[in-house]
């Protein structure tokens, strides 16, 4: 089993975060490139600005094909007969929610990470004090709980660097911060439990661990924040709390970042510890799967951290811009000068306009005048840029088709063959994001399913779906379901409608309505 005391806990986080790091290295580079020295502020940093802008390039191409619209949820059972209700109830609540807490903002954020590396998203439950329900439900006395998606960063989050794929991992976690004061104030008052105001104290306050900004600045006012590792240990039950029958998974654990060595209390003469726990250990009330839905495109084999495109691009689109840099320096070098043989041919040159006519002293027949060009930008350097482009693209998978410039040099064959592979390639990474949210998705469910402190209006297109007239109160509320019905939550089936997160168009429409048509007809 893994060693949960804090030191030995500290050391796994510390090399869990050295092996993050050289997988993002890059990505600060990344995005002082993508934004531009315009956002940045920045114009004399050279690595701020590409002037092929590949990275703003194919996210704003891809970001529309991803996620244009917030996803519709399908939910299915094993058991029609038994949970069929239960499965219709919770489709109704899930498209309720995820229009109710702009699930599509949170998924652009997660598009734009999968793209540059890879995303990372948390669900937890958090109370809901929005929600006003009728007096005479019978949780009025509690506040209505509802799940929360929350993005994380990828220089906060960190995974067992041991692990070969993501749910093999022994560990996850990721770093938070807060006011000291209100950290405090929430211990005293014991809103959640088992803090240890002692050595909240102990932690001293400051900058950001992970460093400055990713643009070099430094926050100047001091906040008075401190900083936290939560981590999820999938494995450790503790002993005397619910198990997994009741939907608790794992423990998770608390340690300050910046505590005060050797804080917690040690017996005199012994060696104090590296590090301590700021909270008691509690256990993970959730999925088995934990709390962290990981956002990727391709498996690296052996490798936790999947692999985006950019980044497995990155060499290419670097040597693209170094040429066009070092061709746009040439050309900032680029004279054309016109010499004559004497004074006077000189300034008849240089003082008639264009269009009339001086008279110009010959000998022999011919004026001593001749053109000189230097500098520049030669042929090899434009024919190596266009195929320095034409490489980065192709391993990009993106064309002229993707961009919607098509120039006509190709028949319509040609450019048919290409708009297909290019989709087909599209078609993956938009599968990957899919799967993702699914992931995501299931969690929410999680909670709408067991919690039945979960409550909500539903909206009225959930009410005329229903067949509920226009005045009448539907709430959903989860957790209300028969335990000993002989089906689980692991019976459910959720899936997200084709096309529901794609941009519609006139095209896509008249497909939808042939496909009805079929299916209606058989």
């Amino acid at each position: 089993m893994l060693s949960t005391d804090p030191s030995a806990l500290m050391e796994e986080i510390e090399a869990a975060i050295t092996y993050r790091d050289t997988r993002i290295s890059e990505l600060d580079s990344q995005v002082r490139r993508f934004a531009g020295p315009a956002y940045s502020g920045n114009d004399g940093n050279s690595d701020s600005y590409s002037p092929e802008n590949t990275y703003y390039e194919y996210i704003s191409l891809m970001i529309p094909r991803l996620v244009y619209d917030n996803p519709r949820v399908q939910v299915t059972t094993r058991r029609p007969g038994a949970q069929g209700d239960v499965a219709e109830a919770l489709r109704h609540g899930l498209n309720r929610w995820v229009r109710d807490s702009k699930l599509r903002k949170t998924l652009e954020q997660m598009a734009t990470d999968m793209l540059l590396g890879f995303g990372v998203a948390i669900v937890r439950q958090e109370e809901n004090e929005g929600v006003v329900l009728p007096e005479s439900h019978p949780i009025m006395e509690a506040t209505p709980k509802w799940p929360v998606v929350e993005r994380i960063s990828q220089r906060r989050f960190f995974i067992d660097k041991e692990a070969q794929q993501f749910t093999d991992a022994r560990f996850s976690g990721h770093m938070w911060r807060r006011d000291k004061d209100d950290l405090i104030k929430m211990a005293k008052e014991g809103k959640d439990s088992g803090w240890d105001i002692e050595a909240i104290e102990a932690l001293s306050a400051g900058d950001d661990p992970t460093g400055a900004g990713i643009f070099g600045e430094k926050n100047d006012s001091d906040r008075d924040e401190v900083w936290g590792y939560e981590v999820w240990v999938p494995e450790v039950q503790l002993e005397g709390e619910p198990g997994s029958e009741e939907g608790f998974h794992g423990t998770i654990y608390t340690l300050g970042v910046n505590q005060a060595l050797g804080y917690e209390r040690t017996v005199p003469g012994e060696e104090s510890p590296r590090a301590g726990f700021i909270r008691e250990p509690r256990p993970f009330y959730g999925p088995r799967t934990g709390p962290y839905v990981m956002y990727g495109v391709y498996k690296v084999p052996d490798n936790v951290y999947p692999l985006s495109p950019l980044v497995a691009v990155e060499g290419q689109i670097r040597d693209l811009n170094a040429h066009v840099l070092a061709a746009s320096t040439a050309m900032m070098k680029h004279k054309r000068i016109i010499g004559a043989n004497d004074s006077r041919t000189a300034n008849i040159i240089k003082n008639t306009g264009h269009d009339f006519v001086a008279v110009v002293p010959f000998e022999d027949g011919k004026a001593l005048v001749q053109e000189f060009e230097l500098g520049g930008q030669t042929e090899q350097q434009a024919m190596w840029i266009a195929t320095c482009r034409q490489r980065a693209d192709r391993v990009l998978g993106m064309d002229e088709a993707l961009r919607g410039s098509v120039t006509g040099a190709g028949t319509a064959t040609e450019h048919t063959i290409a708009s297909e592979a290019a989709n087909t390639r599209m078609a993956f990474i938009r599968q990957s994001f899919a799967d993702a949210t699914v992931d995501l998705l299931t969690t929410v469910a999680f909670y709408m399913y067991h919690d039945d402190e979960v409550v909500f209006p539903l909206g009225q297109d959930e009410m005329k779906e229903m067949g509920l007239p226009p005045n009448a109160d539907a709430l959903f509320q989860g957790g209300v379901h028969d335990d000993d019905a002989g089906y689980t939550f692991d019976d459910l089936e959720l899936e997200i409608e084709p096309y529901s997160m794609e941009r519609a168009n006139e095209g896509l429409a008249q497909k939808r309505a042939l496909e009805m048509h079929q299916i209606l007809m058989n």
